[in-house]
């Protein structure tokens, strides 16, 4: 079964992990509570309170409540990104669609869903990317080998039926999720559209990416 949910995937990262059952507690709370009240309104002493440790054990793994933050992106980055990215390319897989509208409207559709789902989460990540611009290029060196692989060849067989114009395919990839980005980051940063009609959208977006990337005549 899938695993489609950003705090499970964390927790499945922890535990396979050298980290101690208290430094996890820790780790799990802090997501928790960063995604449900912020970064900056949160404060190690509540942290450790709900995480069942005391304030001086945070400090001693952690230093400081940025390094408590480093300890939450780094895993975020390293294992969870690309776990989702390999289940929704398993998934994407077994779906078997063979046009490529069909593809896009399946797979927006359900990164939408996965986005929305999990807003919370993903909205500490996102903050961070925007604070931090250099996390963005981690972001893009895993996307990169994400297209060289499966997925490219994915879009490159559209190429050769003709469904897809002749680009290289992260340049087509870069439109793709950058159409995605743009209903799903409104939606987890600011919580914008809460009725936002996901199958509407999705084809919406669907249909958009598909004129714009018509072969060329």
């Amino acid at each position: 079964m899938q695993v489609n949910n950003v705090e499970e995937l964390f927790e499945k990262t922890l535990q396979e992990s050298e980290l101690t059952k208290k430094q996890q507690a820790v780790l799990s709370v802090s997501l928790n509570l960063f995604a449900e009240q912020g970064f900056d309104r949160t404060s190690t002493s509540e942290i450790a309170k709900q995480a069942g440790v005391s304030e001086g054990t945070v400090f001693k793994q952690f230093k400081t409540k940025d390094g408590i933050l480093k300890a939450l992106l780094d895993p975020m980055i390293e294992q969870v990104v690309p776990m989702a990215a390999s289940e929704f390319l398993t998934e994407i897989n077994t779906s078997q669609i063979s046009d490529f509208e069909g593809f896009l409207t399946y797979a927006i559709k359900d990164r939408m869903v996965f986005a929305l789902a999990n807003r919370k989460q993903l909205k500490v990540f996102v903050q961070e990317i925007i604070r931090k611009p250099e996390i963005t290029q981690g972001i893009a060196d895993k996307l990169q080998r994400l297209i060289a692989g499966p997925m490219g060849d994915l879009l490159h067989q559209f190429q050769v039926n003709g469904q897809l114009v002749d680009w290289p395919v992260m340049r087509i990839a870069r439109y793709i999720v950058g159409t995605l980005a743009s209903y799903v980051v409104p939606q987890i940063l600011m919580g914008i559209d809460a009725n936002l009609d996901v199958e509407q959208a999705s084809r919406d977006a669907a249909h958009f990416l598909v004129r714009g990337l018509a072969p060329e005549k």
